[in-house]
């Protein structure tokens, strides 16, 4: 998944800081046994095994949530399969996230959302940053397939197995199943 990087350090700080109460560095208030040369901002005191321990704690968390989300199933791929699909026939409108007219990304928003209870965003490079890149030969159905031209991203569908998608191709069609025609394509499983 493609987010801006987070400075664990200065976020496990951060957490250190609400866990303790306050600061430890800086302190204006020394200890009983401090001379005034301890009172200096870098001073080690036992307050500084807890921002050990605080540190790793909120660095565990912070991957917990954002690094070890698991992929669909094939199962779920499948479910997802099976909602797009049955969509065929309903009009594409532009900006469209469903029921009964969607666009190529609020398709497979929409089809996400009701299989898995994923809420991918509604745009199509968006949706790329929720996925997790894999080869054509690893595609499953379930699996976005997404179009390039260049660098950027116009198209993105949900692969239905055997080099075809099911997607809302442009205005004046209808949600349906098709061959990808092009090899300017990446393939992603949603995590």
């Amino acid at each position: 998944m493609l987010r801006p990087a987070l400075n664990t350090t200065m976020a496990a700080t951060v957490a250190t800081l609400a866990v303790l109460g306050g600061s430890t560095f800086g302190s204006t208030a020394p200890d009983a046994t401090s001379t005034p040369a301890a009172t200096s901002p870098v001073q080690a005191t036992a307050p500084d095994l807890s921002l050990a321990a605080a540190t790793t704690t909120a660095h565990r968390r912070h991957h917990r949530r954002h690094h070890h989300r698991h992929a669909i199933t094939a199962a779920q791929g499948l479910h997802v399969l099976r909602v797009a699909a049955a969509q065929s026939g309903d009009r594409y409108v532009y900006g469209a996230i469903g029921p009964n007219a969607f666009d190529c990304s609020g398709l497979t928003a929409y089809a996400y959302r009701i299989a898995t209870g994923k809420h991918l965003p509604h745009n199509s490079s968006a949706q790329q940053g929720w996925t997790r890149r894999i080869s054509a030969r690893e595609a499953r159905p379930g699996d976005l397939v997404f179009f390039h031209d260049g660098g950027h991203v116009y198209h993105v569908a949900i692969y239905a197995g055997h080099h075809t998608i099911v997607h809302a191709p442009y205005p004046g069609q209808r949600v349906k199943r098709e061959r990808i025609w092009t090899s300017a394509v990446t393939y992603g499983r949603v995590v």
